[in-house]
Parts: C-alpha cells; sequence; structure tokens
C-alpha cells in the first residue's frame, strides 16, 4: 500500500490519494501482493495468433520495477 501511495504522489494522483487519506478505504485487498499470472494465463489460451497476430505485454510497475523483473524473469522461465 505504502509503494501505492508513493506513486500515486509522485505521478500527481492527488486526488485519489487525498480522498483515501481523508476518508479511508478497506486494507483487506492491498495488504498482501498479485500479480498478473493469472490474467496472463488467460489472455495466452484465449488469443488465436492467427487472429489476433502477435500479443505483447505492457506492465504498469506502480513503483516496483524490481518485483515485476522478478515476475517476468520467473514467468519467461516456466
Amino acid at each position: 500500500m505504502q509503494r501505492l501511495l508513493r506513486y500515486a504522489k509522485r505521478f500527481g494522483v492527488r486526488s485519489s490519494a487525498s480522498v483515501v487519506q481523508k476518508y479511508g478505504f478497506s486494507l483487506t485487498g492491498l495488504l498482501g501482493t498479485a500479480g498478473p499470472g493469472e490474467f496472463v494465463a488467460d489472455l495466452e489460451s484465449a488469443s488465436d495468433p492467427g487472429l489476433h497476430g502477435a500479443v505483447s505485454l505492457h506492465f504498469y510497475t506502480f513503483g516496483g520495477v524490481r518485483a515485476t523483473a522478478d515476475w517476468i524473469r520467473t514467468a519467461r522461465s516456466r
């Protein structure tokens, strides 16, 4: 959560960050980490290279470049 708030502050997402600070929000879904694995697997199984062409991914790291790079490295090794 701290990483996301730092990202919001760094890139000028002030209104959303200020609403969170003022009113709060449920922390239940933000305490852990989640990767794109399930989404990427679904995308891979649903895409047809003959119909859709080559599919490339773009990752928004939200300040977690190292964690994103680690995930990519792990995913490529599978």
